[in-house]
């Protein structure tokens, strides 16, 4: 599918910050494929362990009724992102739910976008991981209700290791990429009023760099730009771009001092 005509990357195709180049060489062996004898059950606990042990919540009827929540049938949803199809032309497009619910729309569009994503098309494990990270990294969910935002990270971790166990059947996922997963939900899928108190709410921009890393920079991006400098107040909390199995090894900074429950729901 080709990228659409209103949507272009930070980046130039092929210049130094393009974060497909070091990686695009086919002439670079596959050797880096952790290949099971069988094909992996991704419904294992160990493998679902440390994205769902820490998202899984059951949606209580008390809940559904002080909050009026009102969950869009999946019929809708479909009927709605069939109208604009150009949007899961790169993996690299933004989507943001401002009110998600339990996630029906995150889910449907990050399965869309993850078809964008082969095992066939990457020429090692550690481009396969990141391009499905880039894809999670590029869908923001925000509800009032935490019960929500805890079930819709669930949703959204089951639909990325679905496809990895569909798409890379005998790959083992990386315990670098489970957790990198798991905290990339954890930081877009968030509590939060975009109604009432959107100025509070803080969301990380996942800029994608060579080499299989990301920039991290946290915004208020639902408030208005700055009219004189046409710009989010922003910070960089990573001085460099870090690979995506370093960001929550031991010693590496995952969230800058000081601001451990940004992006939580806490």
């Amino acid at each position: 599918m080709k990228q659409p005509p209103w949507w272009a990357p930070s980046w130039e195709v092929g210049s130094d910050n393009d974060p497909d180049r070091a990686t695009s060489d086919a002439s670079v062996p596959d050797e880096t494929w952790h290949e099971a004898d069988e094909p992996i059950q991704l419904s294992d606990e160990a493998i679902l362990a440390p994205l769902e042990a820490e998202f899984g919540q059951v949606r209580s009827k008390e809940r559904v009724r002080d909050l009026a929540e009102v969950f869009t049938h999946q019929r809708e949803v479909d009927a709605i992102l069939d109208l604009m199809p150009d949007a899961f032309g790169a993996i690299d497009i933004k989507f943001l739910e401002p009110a998600c619910g339990s996630g029906n729309f995150l889910v449907e569009i990050l399965r869309r976008k993850l078809r964008l994503v082969s095992k066939h098309d990457c020429t090692s494990q550690g481009q396969y991981e990141y391009r499905l990270l880039r894809v999670a990294a590029s869908i923001y969910g925000v509800d009032i209700s935490l019960e929500n935002i805890t079930e819709a990270r669930a949703r959204m971790a089951h639909a990325l290791l679905s496809h990895y166990q569909s798409d890379a059947n005998t790959i083992e996922p990386t315990p670098g990429f489970l957790h990198a997963a798991a905290l990339i939900l954890g930081a877009n899928i968030v509590v939060g009023d975009t109604l009432n108190k959107a100025h509070e709410i803080e969301l990380c921009d996942w800029q994608p760099r060579p080499h299989e890393r990301f920039l991290r920079v946290w915004t208020h991006a639902l408030i208005p730009r700055d009219p004189f400098t046409f710009a989010y107040p922003s910070q960089h909390d990573d001085a460099e771009p870090v690979h995506y199995a370093a960001m929550t090894s031991p010693g590496a900074k995952s969230q800058p001092p000081g601001r451990r429950n940004r992006g939580t729901a806490k």
